[in-house]
Formats: structure tokens, C-alpha cells, sequence
């Protein structure tokens, strides 16, 4: 069996070091682990990051292992839980429900499919659904259905397939696209800036369906190419699924990307770049003139993987354009055209697969404009600039066996602390209130089980 993954891994031209593949046998994702028989290691660095071996996996329709059809080793569950604290109190509490300050929540319960559907076929699939336990609402999560062949072009061996999904990005293979990039595990009682991406944004509200291929120019170097378009879901459809109302967007929202990785002995490096253009409805409505938003944008991963220790190193930069046609006019917007940066740096430490360091910074920033950032927000001088620097440090019980009663089992009890320099565009009195970007300060630690 062995011998079929690495002839597989071969075939897809990534490198992988012996000492990864011979780590202790526990693993991160219990239905991927539970098909392929491989420690989570093999696939993550911590988690969620994947490695060399688990971007492949995940590239060729989650199907490597002995298993032909689904079985109940490919159900599993999650919970993520915490304790949340704010360095000023919010005055009304921190969330319907929620005291001002110093709250519990089990914020995040979800179910997953993730594995082989039909491996003569090359089909595979990750599927969640989740009950989101601050809004007390279940909702479909991250879904994506694909299948993959290999071929060999010119004498260059490629994968190509096809991909059904709900999120824009959340296809990639690195850890550098907002669907899963840092923070892995967000405070969802913390305060949340008012500026975000259009690509980001859209996570299951729209549906999608794509091509990619990954090309082996050489066993070292791989080029990867995708493209998707997506359509928002039908309001009925969307509040079925839990995550209604949908998105007003027009027509098809193309989503592209480019990348080249480049590995050789321990270490991989990765350059890339993707984008997004769509045309929203100015809010509430459903037709007539739309805005344009157009989001594209660079980033870079670099990872060094040994038997006892592993580095990652992610970086990636976002520009959004923004033409307000149809928004300018209804006075929803100061402003015809805007724009949004957004720049985050991430670097992670995992030691003897049971302790880990991350270092993050991320940066929100662009034009002022009093009408699209004031409307019903907590930011009374109407620009976007946000930072944040985060530390986490984490502790994985189970990476080197889990409990007899489960032993797929995994665990990340972590602690992290964030602190903002800026918030919705200043240090101080951001909200005309007198609270402080330092009042958002938080600090979040708890537990993300898996089973």
C-alpha cells in the first residue's frame, strides 16, 4: 500500500521526505486518515495546513487509499469551543445572549463526508455541515465535490479535473486564499472590522462549478491552473440551507487561479495569484443596475517539513476595485469608485508534531468613504484601516496516538491573543463613542476536537 501512494505522489511530481511519511500514527482528519491509513502528519502540519503530500491528496478528488466506495470511516465530527475575553467590555454583550465580557461558547459543531465517493471514477468529496453555536443556526459549510484523472501530455504528466463547490477559494492547495487562510480558528465573539473582501464574503452563498489541472513540468516544479464560475443561490435555497439571504449577484461570478510550486528535498515554495469579478446588487435588492467589484491577488508559501519539526511561511496580498454604479446613485456610498487592500503574514512553528507557535499580522486598508463604512457600523470616521498582530501557541494530546476508544481521534487545545493597533480606521475614538482600537483586544483559548 505504501507503494501505491508513493508511486501516486510521484506521479503528481511532489516531493515528500521520508521522515513525514514515518511520523507517529495519529490522525488530524479522522475520515481522510481512516481511508488512506496515514498519520496526519502525512497530510497537515498542525491543521489545517496541508503538506506537499496532502495538497496532493486533496488534488487528486480525496480518493488515495484501498477503499473504492464510501463507508462509515468517512463521517466524522468536529467541535471547537472557547473562552473569549475582551480587554474593554461591549456594552450590550458581546453577542445576543452573551454577557458584555468573559463568555464560554461552544462556538462551532459541525459533520463531515470527506473521502472517496467512487475511485474507478476518481470522485471525491468534502462536505460539512455546521451548527454555528453563537447565532444558534445550522447552516451547510464548506463543500467540495470533485473528480480527477491523471494524464500524461507531450510526455508531462498532469492532473485534471472538475470540481462542484460553495466558496470561492476554499479549491485551493495552500494556505495563503481567505477560505483557508489565518486565523484558523477565529474568535466568533470578538470584534470583526467593517471592511472585508468580495471573495470572501461569498462563502456559501453561491454555488459553483470548475476545471483545474496540475501540470508536472518537472518532478519538482508543478504548475497549477483553475477556473470557476459561480452563481448566487436562489433566496429560498439559500435559507434552506441555513445561510439566507443570499447575495444579489448578476449573472456569473468568474473565479481564476495560477500557481507554481517548487519543491526539492524538504522544502517547498510556492508563487501564485488569483481573482474574482462579480456584479452585486446594491443591498436588499435582487435587479435593475449593479455595482462591479473586482478582487485579484499575489501570494507566496514557503514550508520546510523534518520528522520532528516543521515551518510554514504564508504571505498574500489582496486589491479590490470598486465602481459603486448602481450604489453611488442610491446614496449608499460618498463615493463612484473606492478601493480595499488587504495584506497578511503568517508564520507557524509545529515541534515534535505536539507543540506549535503562529505569528500573524494582517492589514485592512483603502479610501476613505463615509457612506459605505458608516451605515449601521460601529465606525463613525468612514475609512477601512485595520491591524492586527496574533500569537497563538497550541498543543496537539493526540499526535502520537489518540485514545484507545478512538484512536483516529485528534485534538488542538490552543491559546491566542490578538491586539489591534487600528481599528475601522483609528487608534482611538474609532466609534464616536470613545472606544479604542485597543478596547477590541482579545484573547481566545480553548479546544478543536476532532472525531
Amino acid at each position: 500500500m505504501k507503494k501505491m501512494y508513493m508511486s501516486r505522489l510521484a506521479a503528481g511530481g511532489f516531493i515528500l521526505s521520508a521522515g513525514v511519511l514515518a511520523a507517529h500514527p495519529a490522525a488530524a482528519i479522522p475520515s481522510f486518515a481512516a481511508q488512506t491509513g496515514l498519520p496526519c502528519s502525512a497530510c497537515h502540519i498542525g491543521f489545517p495546513q496541508l503538506t506537499p503530500f496532502g495538497r496532493t491528496f486533496k488534488m487528486e478528488a480525496y480518493v488515495l487509499g484501498d477503499q473504492n466506495f464510501p463507508n462509515i470511516k468517512n463521517f466524522s465530527a468536529m467541535v471547537q469551543g472557547g473562552f473569549t475575553h475582551l480587554k474593554d467590555k461591549v456594552p450590550g454583550g458581546l453577542a445576543p445572549d452573551y454577557p458584555s465580557n468573559d463568555a464560554w461558547s461552544i462556538q462551532q459543531t459541525s459533520l463531515f463526508f470527506g473521502g472517496v465517493l467512487d475511485k474507478p471514477l476518481g470522485l471525491g468529496a468534502f462536505v460539512q455541515g455546521t451548527f454555528d453555536g453563537v447565532a444558534h443556526q445550522f447552516h451547510w459549510d464548506n463543500t467540495d465535490i470533485r473528480l480527477a484523472q491523471h494524464a500524461v501530455l507531450l510526455g508531462t504528466p498532469l492532473v485534471y479535473g472538475v470540481t462542484f463547490n460553495n466558496n470561492p477559494s476554499m479549491t485551493d492547495l495552500w494556505n495563503t486564499l481567505p477560505a483557508w487562510g489565518y486565523p484558523f480558528i477565529p474568535p466568533a465573539l470578538g470584534a470583526s472590522p467593517t471592511a472585508s473582501l468580495q471573495i470572501s464574503n461569498l462563502a456559501q452563498s453561491v454555488v459553483g462549478f470548475g476545471g483545474y489541472t496540475g501540470i508536472n513540468l518537472t518532478p519538482a516544479n508543478l504548475l497549477y491552473g483553475e477556473i470557476d464560475l459561480y452563481k448566487s443561490l436562489p433566496d429560498h435555497t439559500a435559507f434552506a440551507l441555513g445561510a439566507g439571504p443570499a447575495n444579489g449577484i448578476a449573472g456569473v461570478t468568474p473565479y481564476w487561479r495560477l500557481a507554481y510550486q517548487h519543491s526539492v528535498g524538504e522544502n517547498s515554495i510556492e508563487v501564485g495569484a488569483s481573482g474574482l469579478w462579480d456584479h452585486p446588487y446594491p443591498g436588499g435588492l435582487k435587479h435593475g443596475p449593479t455595482d462591479t467589484l473586482t478582487d485579484a491577488g499575489l501570494d507566496m508559501q514557503f514550508q520546510h517539513i523534518e520528522a520532528q519539526q516543521a515551518l510554514s511561511l504564508q504571505a498574500s496580498w489582496f486589491h479590490e476595485w470598486q465602481h459603486w454604479g448602481a450604489s453611488y446613485p442610491l446614496g449608499n456610498t460618498a463615493n463612484l469608485n473606492d478601493h480595499l487592500d488587504v495584506e497578511t503574514v503568517t508564520l507557524s512553528y509545529l515541534w515534535h508534531q505536539m507543540f506549535g507557535a503562529t505569528e500573524a499580522f494582517n492589514n485592512i486598508s483603502g479610501n476613505g468613504d463615509a457612506g459605505l463604512y458608516n451605515a449601521g457600523s460601529a465606525n463613525a470616521n468612514g475609512k477601512p484601516t485595520t491591524d492586527s498582530f496574533t500569537t497563538e501557541l497550541d498543543y496537539y494530546p493526540f499526535n502520537r496516538g489518540g485514545p484507545a476508544i478512538f484512536p483516529w481521534a485528534n485534538a488542538k487545545v490552543f491559546v491566542e491573543y490578538t491586539f489591534y493597533p487600528q481599528f475601522n480606521g483609528l487608534s482611538r475614538n474609532y466609534d464616536g463613542n470613545g472606544r479604542s482600537a485597543s478596547a477590541n483586544d482579545v484573547l481566545f483559548t480553548g479546544i478543536w476536537l476532532v472525531f
